[in-house]
C-alpha cells in the first residue's frame, strides 16, 4: 500500500533549491481535498512542496532543502505525527536554521507541525489552525501571516471551496505588504495546486514565474489565471450534466 501511495506523490519540485516568502497548506477535513500555495520575490517559487493524495502535504522554503523534503515526505507515509517530522527535518544535516518547514496531514489534522530557522530572515514565522498551516520570512510586515491566517478562517467559515480560500489568502499576504523585496509589486512568482484523495496528478496546477522586478504582481496574475481555469472548469462540469 504503501509503495502504491509513493507512486502518487505530486511533486512541486523542479530545483533542487527553489524559494518562497509566503505559503500555505490546507487540508480540507470532509472531502480530503489537500492544497498548497505560496508567493515570493523570486524568479520561482513553485517546488517548495510535495503532496500526498489523501495522507498530507510538506513544505520546505527559504533555502529549501530537497533532501529534508523528501524525508518530510518518507514519514508522512509512515503515518508519523506532524511534529515528528519537523523534529527529524532539523536533523543538521538538513541546515535546518535556513530552512522553514511545515507539515500538516490528514491523519493529524489537529497538530500540524512548523518550524523556522533562526537564519531566515525577517519578519518571519509561522501559525496553524486545524488542518491549516501558514508561513513566510523575508516579509514586510510582522503582521502578514495574521492576516493571512484570518483570511483562511474566514474563508472556512463563508465555506468556500478550497482552492479559492488559498487563493484568497495569498492575496491577503499581498494586500499585507507580501514580500519585503518587492515592494509595492509584492511578488514576482506565485503558485495553487490542489489534489482530490484519489488523484494521480493534481486537478488544479497553476503557477506564475519569470515577473521580473517592477512587473506585474504575480499573485493578481495567478488569481486571473485561476479565473479562466475556473469557467472552463464550470463550463466542462455543464457539458458532463
Amino acid at each position: 500500500m504503501k509503495k502504491l501511495i509513493a507512486a502518487v506523490v505530486i511533486v512541486l519540485l523542479a530545483h533542487t533549491h527553489v524559494f518562497a516568502t509566503w505559503s500555505i497548506i490546507i487540508v480540507d477535513p470532509k472531502t480530503h481535498e489537500i492544497g498548497i500555495a505560496g508567493a515570493s520575490c523570486t524568479y520561482n517559487c513553485y517546488g517548495i512542496g510535495k503532496i500526498v493524495p489523501n495522507v498530507g502535504g510538506v513544505i520546505v522554503q527559504a533555502m529549501s532543502n530537497s533532501d529534508a523534503r523528501e524525508k518530510g515526505i518518507r514519514m508522512i507515509l509512515a503515518n508519523a505525527l506532524p511534529d515528528e517530522i519537523i523534529t527529524a527535518m532539523r536533523d543538521s544535516i538538513f541546515d535546518p536554521e535556513r530552512q522553514q518547514y511545515a507539515v500538516v496531514t490528514i491523519g493529524f489534522l489537529d497538530q500540524p507541525g512548523i518550524y523556522t530557522g533562526r537564519l531566515t530572515k525577517p519578519f518571519h514565522g509561522g501559525l496553524t489552525d486545524y488542518g491549516v498551516s501558514v508561513q513566510g520570512n523575508t516579509l514586510a510586515s510582522d503582521t502578514t501571516l495574521a492576516v493571512v491566517m484570518a483570511a483562511v478562517r474566514k474563508g472556512k467559515g463563508d465555506a468556500l471551496h478550497i482552492s479559492e480560500i488559498l487563493l484568497t489568502a495569498l492575496e491577503a499576504g499581498a494586500r499585507a505588504g507580501g514580500d519585503k523585496r518587492c515592494g509595492e509589486q509584492r511578488a514576482t512568482s506565485a503558485f495553487l495546486m490542489v489534489v482530490n484523495p484519489n488523484d494521480k496528478r493534481p486537478y488544479l496546477d497553476l503557477q506564475i514565474f519569470g515577473q521580473g522586478k517592477g512587473k506585474q504582481n504575480a499573485v493578481d496574475l495567478l488569481r486571473l489565471k485561476y479565473q479562466r481555469w475556473k469557467r472552463k472548469a464550470d463550463r466542462r462540469h455543464r457539458a458532463e450534466t
